[in-house]
């Protein structure tokens, strides 16, 4: 690859394009599961933070559509966990079979405990593709050494580029689902804020996961690899233009929804939702500011569902490991 090419693509321009050309799916592609709270500014008070509530639509007959959420889950685990170029290869073939052993080992990947955050890692990645349209470029699961345990790190690895300054952003992805909103709350900013705040060195926190980006980077686009390469290099010039933000999805329970069919309907939750967002907000634009992080650019999401504890019982049946799943 000739040093042309490399300077072509690290044009602000041309690399945000070529990022956004890696994401998966739309908003439209969750529209009729999850709802959100609408508003013409997500910013939260005090930072530079947003916060977009997303909760799950009812049915017909005023269910909360979790169960469909999660089979929508399941059916990203390949793209999340597998690297783009083994998943390319084995649409290369004219036999399926090599598609269903990717999705197998997929599966495999995922640790089953009934305690697993791993279904809130799926959702985070699916969001920030699908609503921010920010691509993710590691897996971090195809380097665990066993299914049985989760990742050390980080949950998540995404790129975009800034738009007004046409600097890389690489965005650092924590995801907690607990019972209560301030649990996960604190949870979540207190793993994230190392990511942000500690300077790059090799005794920092994020310097393991920017060594393993810099080898495990697959994007099966070897210019594009080549390029994020000189950024994400702390003895390359180029790095000195890399940006680090952070995403973050706080899920807790939510006594909103419907305990019984046919006893709500969406319009009486929408009205619910957008009340409780308000107290919601501030208590996550509270801990930002507390954890220092109010200067930083963060996209949070905000999660409520019916029980978080059902959501990673049905996630663990989801991926098959029905004899770790709550009951």
């Amino acid at each position: 690859m000739t040093q042309t090419e490399i300077d072509h693509i690290l044009n602000g321009s041309h690399l945000g394009r070529a990022l956004r050309n890696l994401v998966r799916g739309t908003p439209a592609d969750v529209s009729s599961l999850l709802a959100s709270v609408e508003s013409d500014n997500y910013s939260l008070v005090g930072t530079r933070a947003t916060c977009r509530c997303h909760y799950l639509r009812l049915d017909g007959n005023g269910r909360p559509r979790l169960d469909a959420l999660i089979e929508r889950l399941c059916l990203h685990v390949l793209d999340y966990a597998i690297p783009r170029s083994e998943i390319e290869a084995a649409r290369a073939n004219p036999s399926t079979r090599h598609l269903v052993k990717l999705l197998r080992e997929a599966e495999h990947l995922f640790a089953g405990m009934s305690t697993t955050g791993e279904g809130g890692e799926l959702l985070l990645w699916l969001l920030t593709e699908m609503i921010l349209g920010l691509p993710q470029i590691i897996c971090k699961m195809s380097l665990k050494t066993s299914g049985g345990v989760h990742y050390h790190g980080i949950d998540g690895v995404h790129a975009g580029v800034d738009a007004t300054t046409g600097a890389l952003c690489l965005y650092w992805g924590e995801s907690k689902f607990h019972a209560t909103l301030s649990s996960a709350v604190e949870s979540c900013f207190n793993d994230l804020a190392p990511f942000l705040t500690e300077p790059a060195t090799s005794t920092s926190r994020q310097n393991r996961d920017l060594v393993l980006l810099s080898r495990h980077i697959d994007l099966n686009n070897g210019q594009l690899e080549a390029a994020l390469k000189r950024y994400l290099d702390p003895d390359n010039p180029q790095f000195n233009s890399l940006e680090f933000r952070g995403l973050a999805l706080v899920g807790f329970d939510c006594e909103h929804y419907p305990s019984d069919p046919n006893t709500a309907i969406q319009d009486h939750l929408n009205s619910a939702m957008a009340t409780a967002v308000q107290s919601w907000n501030g208590r996550i634009a509270e801990r930002i500011r507390d954890a220092s992080l109010s200067s930083f650019v963060i996209h949070c999401f905000c999660v409520p569902v019916p029980s978080v504890e059902k959501f990673r019982a049905l996630f663990l049946q989801g991926i098959g490991h029905t004899n770790n799943a709550a009951t």
